[in-house]
């Protein structure tokens, strides 16, 4: 039997690595006895708060046979590939430490070691499609446990979807009948998520689950976030990466298998799954003696899921809270010759290799498996690591701010016609993600203000809060609440030809910075500073053909987020320009003074009136989140920060003044311009070669234009 888990969804990009903001956790699918009933969950981690509209938890049961008698079908077993639970997790949230438990049991009490930091939902009150009612996950044949979003058909938010419901409880997931060599047998399914054109058992065509059917629109195409699955016997399931390792690997158990393939530990279905690596490993895994990987090292691929997971059997403690009982993973012994390791649990080699941190086989009871709390063994999840390097640094940084505002679509790396393919090195890829608490997949100004929190974490914790015991972090990153703070804009303007804004003429220039400070909460404590880290502005004036936007530039040590989200509005900028953008790393700028932002140059184009105003940027993408530094701009009103003075709104007026001299075409300059047509209306002969160079300093400027009107009795 084989175990295999995917986390790979590419985004248009394959230059830019990320990974997922949410992934599966633990899943405990078969309690020993009658506790099945009331105790199994699966948990999720990711980035704090986080919403979860448009993800949904599939699983998905591949029974135990592939071969059936020919002709037996039609009609259908009774038995075949569903997906066996389907919750929809709009509406839900991650909570205040990642953590959120589904459960069967009907509350927490159920859970004794859930923390108050953890969310929890009893998924028999989730929605799933309506096929059939919510139940217990079904723990024989194999099963593969499925994160997934942007699914194609009916869901919960879109109930009148035209394609009608594709991802559901009870929903044939593998539905397909194929024709075999050997003639005594028929195959039901192939292993793969139906994608649409293949013929049922029924003669019916098979769903499209993946939305590979329509190439060219690109929206509904799947992701697959994150998951995990296990085969037992002969039955299916559905990992969707095709890249392989331990390539001709002579090591019993760990043959040639998928990336994402746990592998077959014999002896034992598990019944619980924990995680306790999710990152990218540098260079690779070592592949099994005697193999080779596929990477050009000759290692595994760095997230090969053997070295992820801890897979077992369960038994029951005692000494529960409440009298609840207890559940750990069971070190009995497994006497399959074939067996990696010689018990009833499977642990990833690394904690069974004897450097700590090891699993302690010696005793019984050594590994709880615990709802609502992390692993003692699991290796940080860290917002903003999209590098999985195992801390959040400059390099991560520069990886959102590459992506930074690209469309919200994407291509799951588990069919091969994504445009990203489905055998790249996931560190050169990009996956859907989304590091702040927006839920949405979208890489915005939130996923930067997120990894800008976490810069040098190497924990991915929050001070206050807990997550694998009551006591809360000491150590971490502090989070500061958005709401206690005030920040003051200030524009400062400047006209180099000293002309007052109400008397501007064609041709001024008009300087404006805006400027930025925390005027309320300013914190100034070591490792919890607030100040302006982060800007998204609209600036809009109100009447065309007055002025113009020539130049956008951030200032001091403000860097543009990505310049081509500024968009000029009406005719060349006269409008003004909209989702104005930059960041910097620091925490400290604004706290004691105002900071320098960003300068937006005008130039005075036509005579009349207009006003220029700052604002929040209109641009629905850019959503608050839940800051140590400010973020300035974002288009929702739940906090960041808990209020904003924006600068009063300035008064242009462009005059026609006094006749420029020398300003031959009336554009309210003296320059070159003017001077060739002066040259050309006096018949001027200059020295061949000069072209009008009369001071002779290897330029036409304007120097040689009050040359040319001294000669003839005129000033500039």
């Amino acid at each position: 039997m084989f175990h295999r888990l995917c986390l790979l969804v590419c985004l248009a990009s394959t230059t830019v690595s990320a990974r997922a903001g949410i992934i599966i956790n633990e899943v405990f699918i078969n309690p020993p006895g009658s506790a099945d009933d009331i105790r199994e969950f699966i948990e999720l981690l990711g980035t704090p708060n986080m919403k979860l509209d448009g993800y949904a938890i599939a699983f998905a049961n591949g029974t135990q046979q592939k071969l059936y008698p020919a002709g037996s079908i039609p009609p259908r077993p009774a038995v075949w590939p569903e997906i066996d639970e389907f919750f929809s997790l709009d509406g839900l949230t991650l909570g205040p430490n990642g953590i959120l438990v589904l459960g069967n049991g009907a509350s927490t009490a159920f859970y004794p070691t859930m923390l108050p930091d953890s969310n929890f939902k009893n998924w028999l009150d989730i929605w799933n499609g309506g096929l059939d009612t919510p139940g217990n996950l079904q723990n024989d044949g194999c099963n593969t446990i499925l994160l997934i979003r942007q699914r194609p058909g009916r869901t919960q938010a879109d109930p009148g979807n035209p394609l009608g419901l594709r991802w559901g409880k009870d929903i044939d997931c593998d539905d397909n009948l194929i024709i075999i060599d050997d003639p005594n047998f028929v195959q039901g399914g192939n292993g793969d998520l139906d994608r649409g054109g293949g013929t049922n058992p029924d003669g019916l065509p098979t769903l499209d689950l993946v939305g590979a059917l329509t190439p060219e629109d690109l929206s509904d195409d799947l992701e697959i976030v994150d998951e995990v699955s296990y085969e037992h016997d002969q039955g299916w399931e559905y990992d969707v990466d095709s890249r392989l390792v331990d390539l001709g690997s002579p090591v019993p158990g760990l043959p040639q298998r998928k990336v994402h393939a746990l592998d077959d530990p014999q002896g034992f279905n598990p019944d619980a799954l924990t995680r306790v690596d999710y990152r990218t490993k540098g260079p690779g895994w070592t592949p099994a003696p005697g193999a080779t990987g596929a990477l050009p090292n000759g290692n595994n691929w760095q997230d090969t899921a053997t070295e992820q997971w801890i897979r077992g059997d369960s038994v029951q403690g005692t000494g529960g809270q409440g009298g609840n009982p207890q559940w750990f993973y069971s070190n009995a012994a497994n006497s399959n010759p074939d067996a990696i390791q010689p018990y009833l649990t499977n642990v990833p080699l690394w904690l069974n290799d004897g450097i700590a941190p090891d699993f302690n086989f010696a005793a019984p009871n050594t590994c709880q498996i615990m709802a609502g709390r992390l692993n003692p063994f699991a290796t940080p999840y860290i917002p903003g690591d999209t590098d999985r390097d195992g801390d959040c640094d400059l390099d991560d940084i520069a990886k959102v701010r590459a992506v930074f505002g690209d469309d919200d679509w994407v291509f799951s790396n588990g069919w091969p016609g994504a445009p990203a393919g489905n055998a790249a090195d996931p560190a050169t890829q990009t996956r859907p993600w989304d590091v702040d608490g927006t839920g949405d997949n979208g890489i915005e100004a939130s996923d930067l203000q997120w990894t800008l929190n976490f810069q040098g974490s190497t924990t991915g914790r929050i001070v206050g809060r807990t997550y694998d015991s009551t006591t809360p972090e000491t150590t971490g990153v502090h989070l500061n609440n958005p709401a206690d703070m005030f920040v003051t804009l200030f524009a400062a303007t400047h006209v180099p030809s000293g002309n007052p804004l109400n008397a501007l003429v064609v041709g001024d220039t008009v300087e404006i910075t805006l400027r930025g400070q925390v005027t309320g909460n300013p914190i100034l404590l070591a490792g919890q500073e607030n100040g302006v880290m982060q800007f998204v502005h609209d600036v809009t004036m109100a009447t065309g053909g007055v002025a113009k936007v020539t130049n956008i530039a951030p200032l001091g040590p403000y860097a543009i987020t990505r310049s081509s989200l500024i968009a000029l509005q009406g005719n060349d900028g006269d409008l003004g320009a909209k989702t104005i953008n930059g960041y910097t790393t620091s925490f400290t700028l604004g706290l004691t003074a105002p900071a320098d932002l960003y300068r937006v140059t005008l130039s005075a184009v036509g005579q009349g009136a207009t006003t220029v105003s700052f604002a929040r940027a209109a641009e629905p993408k850019f959503a608050a989140s839940t800051p140590r530094g400010v973020k300035l701009g974002h288009a929702a009103d739940n906090g960041n920060p808990g209020g904003v003075s924006y600068p009063v709104v300035l008064q242009l007026v462009v005059q026609e003044g006094q006749p420029c001299a020398g300003d031959v075409n009336g554009d309210g300059r003296t320059d070159q311009s003017d001077l060739g047509i002066l040259l050309a209306s006096f018949g001027l002969v200059v020295p061949p070669g000069t072209n009008g160079d009369l001071n002779g300093d290897g330029i036409v400027n304007q120097s040689d234009l009050g040359i040319l009107l001294a000669a003839f009795g005129c000033g500039t």
